[in-house]
């Protein structure tokens, strides 16, 4: 902890605990400088952060005083109950598929690019441009054609904090008339986006996919091509083709982690093969989920229908530049290269591991960075198992979802054995 921070720390908890009252005098800087030995600096520092916290105040000819009433004390220890009653639970083996890798993202390389823009007064103190920063699309411009074989203008994309919110704008543009054919494994949250629109949905079936397209005459074609079918696999270059010729067939190309792959070959984006393709990507789970960064393509018609002017921002525009300083300086792609690596080794422990220990079968869901296990068990039982051995695992649908993304691989072995003894109780 650096010195200001336990100068500031201390008065704090002196206020909080009481010691320091409403109205109190608090030390000069002078006689802190003496009490602390510490630099001016240092004190000055402490105190800054405590007046903006709304501890103390400087008074004329009076000094520092404390400025926090006890209702306003009060009200910070019931905050303080709340946050640590509601805290998020931890687990001595996390297998579960919201957890992305952290070690590898290089936390000090993003502090230094947030402080930057942080520290950019003018850039501050504008709302920033509703498609999303110029920068930052000329970036990404460069890296969907890198990476996923796209050629687009930064005209064409549209940033937004994820998916489902640029679903929502795009849906602003589409015609309400519009037959949507979705999935059957279509994912909630894009459902809801349609079913808010008051748009007509038809379900179609993977195994009669293309057909019940033509068959049902859907207009609009929503579909997550990373983890397409009920195997968690992504679609295959045969449906993809025959789903691009299509005539007269809008699709909304949802592309989860299509660069990410470590398990099979890179599957040719929708967008590179058809103009009636609208992309979807963000980079949550390339990044991380606190990172809310997606964005949109649109393709030339939807180019020309779209007004910035009717929509405002959805990203922070404190993100937006230090991620395009990120993304020009390299450092994306290489994270991206990092990630492959990494998970790469992950997955292949880890079956090892499941076929060693558990006899019920796993199938690799590539685009979540886990392993789902269909077992019918007693599924109360289960969970109450797991809490009491520390064991974090997402369960649905008579499936056990395992993620290796944020798990140290010196922590699988007996995480899986835990999860083995669990299931033979159940």
């Amino acid at each position: 902890m650096k010195k200001y921070e336990v100068i500031y720390n201390t008065y704090k908890d002196s206020i909080l605990s009481g010691i320091l009252k409403y109205g109190d005098r608090v030390d000069s800087i002078r006689e802190c400088v003496k009490k602390m030995n510490v630099s001016k600096t240092t004190v000055e520092t402490a105190y800054n952060k405590l007046v903006l916290d709304g501890f103390i105040t400087s008074l004329e000819k009076v000094g520092y005083v404390v400025s926090m009433n006890p209702e306003r004390v009060l009200l910070h220890h019931e905050i303080l109950d709340y946050s640590s009653s509601h805290k998020e639970k931890s687990y001595d083996y996390d297998f579960r598929v919201q957890s992305v890798s952290l070690d590898s993202f290089e936390t000090t390389i993003w502090k230094r690019y947030m402080k930057e823009v942080l520290n950019d007064k003018k850039l501050m103190s504008s709302y920033g441009l509703s498609q999303g920063e110029y920068g930052l699309r000329q970036a990404l411009c460069k890296y969907v054609y890198q990476n996923r074989n796209i050629l687009c203008f930064p005209e064409q994309m549209v940033i937004g904090s994820n998916y489902q919110s640029l679903l929502y704008i795009f849906c602003g543009m589409l015609d309400k008339n519009k037959v949507i054919g979705l999935s059957t494994l279509v994912d909630e949250q894009a459902k809801q986006v349609f079913l808010s629109y008051g748009f007509h949905i038809e379900y179609l079936d993977l195994n009669h996919f293309i057909d019940d397209i033509q068959s049902k005459h859907v207009d609009v074609v929503y579909i997550n091509t990373t983890c397409f079918t009920v195997n968690k696999q992504s679609m295959d270059e045969k449906t993809r083709r025959k789903l691009t010729s299509l005539s007269n067939i809008l699709i909304l190309e949802d592309d989860y982690n299509g660069e990410l792959v470590y398990a099979s070959k890179i599957k040719t984006s929708l967008f590179s093969k058809n103009k009636n393709v609208i992309y979807f990507s963000s980079f949550s789970r390339l990044l991380l989920p606190s990172l809310r960064i997606g964005y949109m393509i649109l393709n030339e018609e939807y180019t020309m229908k779209y007004s910035a002017s009717s929509f405002g921002p959805t990203a922070s525009k404190i993100e937006q530049v230090a991620f395009t300083q990120y993304i020009v300086d390299g450092y994306l792609q290489k994270h991206l290269r990092k990630l492959v690596r990494e998970y790469k080794e992950k997955y292949l422990y880890l079956k090892q591991l499941l076929d060693a220990y558990i006899s019920y079968p796993a199938i690799l869901d590539e685009s979540h960075m886990a392993y789902w296990i269909s077992c019918d068990v007693d599924e109360q039982k289960l969970l109450r198992l797991c809490e009491l051995k520390s064991l974090g695992i997402t369960y649905g649908n008579h499936e056990i979802g395992l993620s290796f993304a944020s798990m140290h691989q010196d922590l699988m072995k007996d995480g899986v054995i835990r999860l083995a003894e669990i299931l033979k109780e159940c």
